[in-house]
């Protein structure tokens, strides 16, 4: 027989979690705030990720997913309360508004549903918590976790759990949780998971099929009998059905709603910019929407709540999500996006966008926008082979790719284009070097968060030329430099075109110009010195010595090169695989790496690793 679930709801009361104004007193000191409260209960909180779930959980049985609320429940006339109300500040008092839930218990579910009454923090502590969880005692049972705050009732409800009841498999959802403060919930979803081996959800579907549910998830609440809204979205992705109903859903006070691919297709993503029109008539504010498999929109949507407030104007923010069956979708608002055409920074550049241009866009992206991560980059340990995935198991594969772009046999210390130009063979590296290679290669590299995925379908201008960055799915703390080192390899392999033999030759002059460079916080020289004589070329090289003028900012008195040919090195290796490079360009990739990895491995052997 199958053992019903467990979801206890922590502190869901007024007090705590009920929404308020951006710049209204919060009511007490437990309050969680404006954003967080926002973030758990949604904009519209009857419609938001926290109502729908409590609906879902009521509308299951008994006999598959059991119920309980744990609610602050205090008694200001209880010497022994005191000392916590003297902590805390008067809160959640007996019978008082604040201690309300802020979800509504239906009348009549046929579900019994107890009411722990919790005094302190501890939640076994004067309750008969510990009697209403006997009958699960000693069963391997799913629990989830949901409510406030993360890094303490949620934590110490879970450590009391873990350590009362070791057979338990306990869960939470990192959109159905809230902490004091973003960055305080964020860290306590780590430790959840590292400490105490809780499971940390970030898709609510995935929480709610481990709980039992079934693959449709929470339903979507749109107008009963309504033909609004009607939705029409045009690009050369064609959505499902689901994604038609994820884009009703988002857009549910609209009466018509436009959406524009701005690009998809890659690993089953849509990105759409929206001009919708509200049930009045009026223009509503432009958004961004991106769908696409459940795991990975929810993992994208948890990535940028946590440095959603570090960049404030300059990116997004989140004013709707949802899940549906295997899909997700999250809705975008920027502070002042122009409602009219929006275009990527790739295709503006692959159309000869001017110098001064692109001078202005990447100063922007990279000084105003990800340059407030990396002004906060610290020293760590990192050992950047392991980072950027070098790995001898890669080794056949990629033979397998510089073998079929060759189309001879890569069996020789040194390998030969057509042309008869030589260069390192790149398989060896992936064979031998990297095996040879013993434990204990970190060094102090300096970290901060990072895009992560910086390519120039991310980079998005809209009518008024401002610039946006989107697709926030792999941002993280990682190498300061990566975003570069990505955006330098596109630029490269995919933006610059290469059609004929001369113009190749003329790319691995500029490759061999590039490998010049000793010092990241040396400008580069001017175009001229390395000899080009294509103006596309020349472009790129402009380009790459605007990108380099970063470098110096970032890496501080870090300024040798190895951490540069790493990334390089992966990236490029990397080409060899895309689709979007033609034979020309996947040729200069392979050029590239095969330097990069002869200079790594020089390094390498002269610091003895």
């Amino acid at each position: 027989m199958m053992l019903p679930s467990l979801l206890i709801t922590q502190c869901l009361q007024n007090d705590f979690v009920k929404p308020v104004g951006r710049d209204e007193p919060l009511p007490n000191l437990l309050h969680i705030g404006h954003e967080e409260a926002r973030r758990l209960m949604g904009e519209n909180p009857a419609e938001g990720p926290l109502a729908r779930m409590m609906q879902w959980a009521y509308e299951r049985g008994d006999e598959t997913l059991r119920l309980i609320h744990i609610r602050d429940w205090h008694d200001p006339r209880d010497p022994a309360q005191a000392g916590h109300l003297r902590q805390f500040g008067a809160h959640c008092i007996q019978g008082a508004e604040g201690a309300r839930f802020v979800f509504e218990e239906p009348i009549s579910t046929g579900k019994t549903v107890p009411i722990i009454d919790a005094l302190t923090l501890n939640d076994f502590a004067d309750t008969n918590l510990a009697e209403v969880l006997a009958p699960h005692a000693h069963a391997s049972i799913r629990v989830g976790l949901v409510g406030v705050w993360t890094e303490a009732k949620i934590t110490f409800l879970a450590y009391e759990l873990r350590t009362r009841y070791p057979d338990f498999q306990i869960a939470v959802c990192s959109a159905l949780t809230a902490g004091s403060s973003r960055s305080h919930h964020f860290l306590a979803l780590a430790q959840l998971n590292r400490l105490l081996g809780v499971t940390v959800f970030s898709a609510i579907g995935e929480f709610l099929r481990f709980l039992g549910g079934n693959g449709a998830g929470i339903s979507l609440a749109l107008p009963s009998g309504s033909k609004h809204p009607e939705v029409e979205i045009e690009g050369a992705v064609r959505p499902g059905e689901t994604d038609y109903k994820l884009a009703r859903y988002l857009f549910r006070d609209a009466r018509n709603v436009r959406l524009r691919c701005l690009h998809g297709g890659f690993s089953g993503n849509l990105v759409l910019k929206s001009e919708s029109v509200d049930l009045f008539g009026h223009t509503q504010a432009p958004h961004v929407v991106k769908i696409g498999p459940e795991a990975m929109v929810a993992k994208e949507r948890m990535a940028f709540e946590q440095i959603e407030s570090v960049l404030g104007n300059c990116a997004p923010s989140i004013t709707d999500f949802a899940d549906l069956e295997d899909r997700g979708a999250i809705k975008y608002r920027y502070a002042s996006m122009d409602g009219g055409f929006s275009v990527t920074f790739q295709k503006l550049y692959a159309n000869g966008l001017a110098h001064a241009k692109v001078d202005r866009i990447l100063k922007t992206v990279f000084r105003e926008q990800l340059g407030r991560f990396y002004a906060a980059a610290v020293r760590e340990k990192c050992d950047l082979l392991e980072y950027y995935g070098f790995s001898p198991a890669l080794a056949p594969r990629i033979r397998a790719r510089v073998e079929k772009l060759l189309g001879q046999a890569a069996d020789q210390p040194a390998l030969r284009f057509s042309n008869g130009r030589e260069f390192p063979n790149v398989c060896l590296f992936y064979e031998r070097t990297l095996a040879g290679l013993t434990p204990g290669r970190a060094e102090s590299r300096y970290v901060s968060y990072i895009h992560g995925d910086l390519n120039g379908a991310n980079i998005i201008l809209d009518g008024r030329d401002n610039v946006w960055l989107i697709d926030f799915f792999h941002t993280r703390r990682g190498h300061v430099l990566q975003d570069l080192i990505k955006l330098e390899n596109d630029l490269l392999y995919i933006w610059t075109p290469i059609s004929h033999e001369n113009e190749w030759e003329d790319a691995l002059r500029l490759t061999d110009f590039l490998m010049k460079a000793e010092d990241l916080a040396a400008p580069l020289p001017e175009a001229g010195e390395a000899g080009l004589r294509h103006p596309h070329l020349i472009r790129a090289c402009e380009t790459l010595r605007l990108l380099r003028s970063f470098h110096a900012d970032l890496v501080h008195e870090d300024r040798g090169p190895l951490q540069l040919w790493i990334g390089q090195m992966r990236y490029a290796v990397h080409t060899l695989s895309f689709d979007e490079s033609n034979e020309w360009q996947k040729k200069w990739a392979l050029y590239a790496a095969a330097l990069c990895g002869a200079r790594i491995e020089a390094a390498l052997r002269a610091s003895n690793h």
